[in-house]
């Protein structure tokens, strides 16, 4: 077969994929894109042997990972964006990180070098011809606490035209990192931890189900529940922070505040289990660090509690609020169809109407025996953004009071075998934004000759330079919070 199927977090043989010919390559890609398959990556298989290609397509109604491995030896790849335009960024990240020559790209631009494209040429911003059109240049230091990022908008009065987000100032070399530090260490755990600061568990999670798919190592009900809280409360903690965000962001100060004092109960509540309010630590290979008592339990039960009647009277006092719908309703608009060409994840496609939820579609951890409800709102909107927020906070607290009271029995700590040879995995979970995907190949003595991250913030940047078309220019900041994207965790 062409094409290998795989779940998420299943490991498999390098052996069982097909070296196909370009030809056949293009051929089975184009297949699977017009089959409701969305990519989630393409990528050499040895970073330092560009010319051996691996995709990697998502089906949410199959709920499986298929894979294609094609021979590339000029570089040269024939773009599929100007078809299925999710494809895009990918492509562009595939001439910047690797050198490929992208023929017939609709519009190849820098992904985390800002200004340089292949043939390491300058790249020219896009621009609107026009008499009474002008340029707005933001960033990328920016007035306030926020990191570096440079957003120029085309505009007719305070109108916009187009936005263009050029970012990469934050560029760390993460996935080189990890593969220097070539060993079941802590010091992956770390870099892993670090890639967005507000999305610990979020990666730390995709990373070590990566490494435990990769060594064969199986986890017990408890360790899956225990990482399935501190995913649920991070979750929590992030929407309440959007929530104050959103709120400080139209000048409503009562609820912005109120917001805030509930999300320092939930991170303290990480800090209960963990030491670190925002997780640091609590993962390792194998496990978790630290584990439940009576004590911590009903420490975060009550902080849970209190968070869960406090927000329906601010939310009830916000989401009423005359002058808060003005600014929030039919503002930053993303419709379905839009979200769906360019590929959204998360809550941002969610609140288009799109039906992506990892921890519904594929399944992870505790997930797998313990379902979660999928949420959408149809209207692309600030609103439906905020509300979506709201509505996933009441289910997250529904679900860690479920795995609080039915905690299963069992070590929070196992010994983790060594990385399978010539092998590769897959491990994708549902971070508070949205999609995170972790993806691994070894070598012949088991040694990591690939790493590649995607966060969910690699799809919903250009969503937002969507939603701010014909949209007011004094709405972005307005529109930026209601997304909410990490500049470091889409640099790396």
């Amino acid at each position: 077969m062409n094409i290998l199927e795989i779940a998420n977090n299943q490991s498999f043989s390098i052996d069982e994929l097909k070296l196909l010919s370009k030809e056949e390559f293009y051929s089975e890609f184009y297949n699977i894109l017009k089959n409701n398959n969305r990519l989630i990556s393409i990528l050499p298989i040895d970073r330092s042997k560009p010319n051996v290609l691996s995709a990697f397509f998502l089906n949410n109604e199959e709920g499986n990972i298929k894979i294609l491995l094609g021979d590339f030896p000029e570089l040269i790849f024939n773009s599929f964006a100007n078809e299925f335009p999710h494809t895009n960024y990918f492509e562009c990240e595939l001439s910047e990180e690797y050198g490929y020559e992208i023929k017939n790209h609709p519009w190849l631009r820098p992904v985390r070098k800002q200004n340089r494209i292949f043939g390491n040429k300058d790249y020219n911003f896009f621009k609107i011809d026009g008499e009474e059109i002008h340029e707005v240049a933001v960033g990328p230091i920016h007035a306030g606490v926020i990191e570096p990022g440079h957003f120029r908008f085309q505009c007719h009065g305070e109108n916009v035209y187009n936005l263009e987000i050029n970012l990469g100032y934050q560029h760390r070399g993460v996935e080189k990192l990890i593969l220097k530090s070539n060993s079941i260490s802590n010091k992956r755990i770390l870099l892993t931890e670090s890639i967005a600061g507000d999305t610990v568990i979020g990666h730390v999670n995709a990373h070590t189900n990566l490494i435990e798919s990769l060594s064969g190592t199986r986890l017990n009900l408890r360790i899956q529940a225990i990482r399935g809280i501190a995913s649920e409360i991070e979750r929590i903690s992030m929407h309440l922070a959007g929530l104050g965000g959103i709120s400080n962001d139209i000048g409503f100060a009562l609820p912005a505040s109120s917001y805030g004092r509930l999300r320092t109960l939930s991170i303290n509540s990480l800090a209960e289990l963990s030491g670190s309010r925002f997780g640091r630590g609590l993962f390792t290979y194998g496990g978790v660090n630290f584990d439940f008592n009576d004590k911590i339990i009903n420490t975060i039960t009550k902080n849970l509690l209190v968070i869960q009647n406090d927000i329906k009277f601010i939310n009830d006092y916000f989401f009423t609020s005359v002058g808060a719908l003005s600014r929030l309703e039919e503002t930053g608009i993303v419709k379905k169809e839009f979200a769906q060409e360019i590929g959204m994840v998360g809550l941002a496609a969610r609140a288009s109407g799109l039906n992506e939820d990892i921890r519904i579609n594929f399944p992870y951890g505790i997930y797998q025996f313990s379902p979660i409800s999928l949420l959408t709102l149809s209207s692309g909107d600030v609103f439906a953004r905020a509300r979506l927020r709201a509505l996933e906070i009441d289910e997250s607290i529904k679900f860690v009071y479920e795995q609080l009271e039915n905690l299963p029995e069992g070590d929070f700590k196992l010994n983790i075998n060594e990385l399978k040879k010539y092998s590769g995995a897959v491990s994708i979970t549902e971070g508070w934004r949205g999609e995170i995907v972790h993806i691994a190949f070894t070598d012949a003595d088991g040694k990591l000759i690939q790493y590649k991250i995607k966060d969910p913030s690699f799809n919903n940047w250009y969503g937002l330079s969507l939603a701010l078309r014909n949209t007011p220019i004094s709405d972005f900041p307005l529109c930026n919070k209601s997304f909410d994207l990490s500049y470091s965790g889409h640099d790396l």
